[in-house]
């Protein structure tokens, strides 16, 4: 499905940008260069990622709830909406504050949720959409149009990633399926129990039997 397969492409330019936010914030705040870096990553996080990225992931979330017979209100999809509107009010407030260490702590933060929100879409979310949606009779999404200028942003963060080169955090959990997720036990109780039919579960129990 070429919709997914770009979405998930986008999602390592997305994962060396959170990288790059996290560089912005080791460096420090007394850097020549923080002011005009920060406005660069904050035009690339905006555009690229809020208004291009997570436009195509919700045509895919849009697609699941009319063709694919999933909840939109709850679990999985509830969730990632939710994350994506927590980015952009964070990287609004990212913008407001100077280049100090208020703003270097929230890079992180906005690094982190970034790199674990690709987490669930990549190892859970994708590969059971296709499968869904396919089963559904679509074989691909229209996506929305992409912002003006598209392909400049897309450059610029590719250089955003030569100038500010990518670091881990070594502090944060990062995993698999649905178990690192924090709404796991909570708001969202997994794919299987908040996606899979009673015919699901039979399979998948026969097949455990097996």
């Amino acid at each position: 499905m070429r919709i997914t397969e770009e979405i998930q492409r986008e999602h390592r330019l997305v994962e060396e940008i959170a990288g790059s936010l996290h560089f912005w914030a080791d460096r420090g705040a007394d850097h020549p260069d923080a002011a005009g870096d920060k406005a660069d990553l904050v035009r690339f996080v905006r555009v690229f990622i809020i208004s291009h990225h997570f436009g195509n992931e919700e045509a895919i979330f849009d697609a699941l709830v009319e063709h694919g017979e999933i909840p939109g209100h709850r679990g999985p999809l509830a969730i990632l909406r939710r994350e994506h509107e927590e980015t952009a009010l964070a990287i609004d407030r990212f913008e407001s504050l100077g280049a100090d260490e208020e703003a270097a702590a929230l890079a992180i933060e906005i690094a982190a949720e970034l790199w674990q929100h690709m987490d669930k879409e990549d190892s859970v979310l994708m590969p059971e959409a296709e499968r869904r949606l396919i089963d559904g009779g679509i074989r691909d999404v229209e996506p929305p149009p992409p912002p003006e200028g598209i392909e400049e942003i897309r450059e610029l963060g590719h250089e955003l990633v030569r100038r500010l080169p990518p670091m881990d955090d070594p502090d944060l959990i990062r995993g698999d399926g649905c178990i690192p997720c924090a709404a796991f036990g909570g708001e969202c109780h997994g794919i299987e129990t908040e996606w899979w039919s009673d015919w699901e579960r039979e399979y998948h129990a026969s097949l455990d039997e097996g």
